[in-house]
C-alpha cells in the first residue's frame, strides 16, 4: 500500500476559494455524504442526512458541532429542532465564512485544543475521523457533553488514509472501544453506508457542472478522486461503514 502522509488540515479545508465551493456544494454548502430514504434529490437527501442524525437530538438542545464545515448541518439544526450551536472548525475560511453567516463559531484545532463549556450534545458529523488522536477529544468531551450524536466514515480493513492524508481511517470497533474507555456508554450503532450510496456520484456531477475535471486544487482533486474511486468501484464501499453512534 501505497505510504500516504498526514496533511495541514486547516490549509487543506481552506482552500480553495468560497465561490468554488459554492459552485460544487450549491447555496447551502453543505459537505458530507446524502442520505436517501426514497426518490429525493440530492439537496433533500443532504438536509436529510442531517436530519436522521438529528432523530437522537432534543428539540432545543444546546449543541457543540466539532468540525461544523460551512455550517450546513448547524443551520438545518437550528431552524428545524430550534437548537442553539457552537461550530467548531480547524478551517480559517470555514470559521471566517460561518461567522459571516452570523453563525457562533470557533476555530480550534480539536487535536491541540477544545472550547470550553457544557453541552447537551456533541455533535459529530463525519469530522472526528480526521483527527489524529479520536480518543484525546472524546476523552475530554466527557466531561462537557451530555450525550454524543456521531457519524463517522470507518475502515474494517488495514487502516489507512484517505482522502490525500487528511482521514487517518480506524474501524468501528476502534471508537466503539474509545467511546468505554473514555467512560461513554454507547447507546445506538447503526450503518448507513448503504444509504448514502449516490452521494459520489452527485459530487462528480457538481465538481463536473463547476468545470472542475481532474483538479488541479489537493482538496478538490481528493474530492474528484475519493468519488472516482467508489463510483466506479462501489462494492469497495462495503468495508468502509458509515456509521451512526450515540452515546451517553
Amino acid at each position: 500500500m501505497t505510504h500516504i502522509d498526514p496533511v495541514d488540515v486547516d490549509t487543506f479545508y481552506s482552500s480553495p476559494s468560497l465561490e468554488v465551493w459554492r459552485r460544487v456544494l450549491g447555496d447551502r454548502m453543505h459537505y458530507h455524504h446524502g442520505i436517501w430514504e426514497g426518490d429525493e434529490d440530492w439537496a433533500s437527501a443532504l438536509d436529510n442526512a442531517v436530519l436522521t442524525l438529528a432523530r437522537h437530538v432534543e428539540p432545543g438542545s444546546t449543541v457543540l458541532d466539532l468540525g461544523c464545515g460551512w455550517g450546513g448541518p448547524a443551520t438545518v439544526l437550528a431552524e428545524r429542532l430550534g437548537c442553539d450551536v457552537v461550530g467548531v472548525t480547524v478551517s480559517r475560511a470555514q470559521a471566517s465564512y460561518c461567522a459571516a453567516r452570523g453563525l457562533d463559531v470557533r476555530h480550534v484545532d480539536l487535536d491541540r485544543d477544545m472550547p470550553d463549556g457544557r453541552w447537551s450534545v456533541g455533535w459529530w458529523m463525519e469530522s472526528l475521523e480526521h483527527l489524529e488522536d479520536p480518543e484525546r477529544a472524546l476523552t475530554t468531551l466527557r466531561g462537557r457533553c451530555e450525550k454524543l450524536v456521531m457519524r463517522v466514515n470507518t475502515c474494517e480493513a488495514t487502516p489507512r488514509r484517505l482522502f490525500a492524508g487528511s482521514m487517518p481511517m480506524l474501524s468501528t470497533d476502534f471508537y466503539l472501544g474509545a467511546l468505554e474507555r473514555a467512560g461513554w456508554h454507547v447507546r445506538h450503532v447503526s450503518n448507513r453506508r448503504a444509504e448514502a450510496l449516490r452521494s459520489p456520484f452527485e459530487w462528480l456531477a457538481g465538481l463536473c457542472a463547476a468545470g472542475l475535471v481532474r483538479p488541479n486544487d489537493a482538496h478538490l482533486r481528493a474530492l474528484w478522486d475519493y468519488s472516482v474511486l467508489f463510483t466506479t468501484k462501489p462494492s469497495m464501499y462495503a468495508t468502509f461503514p458509515l456509521v451512526d453512534l450515540v452515546a451517553e
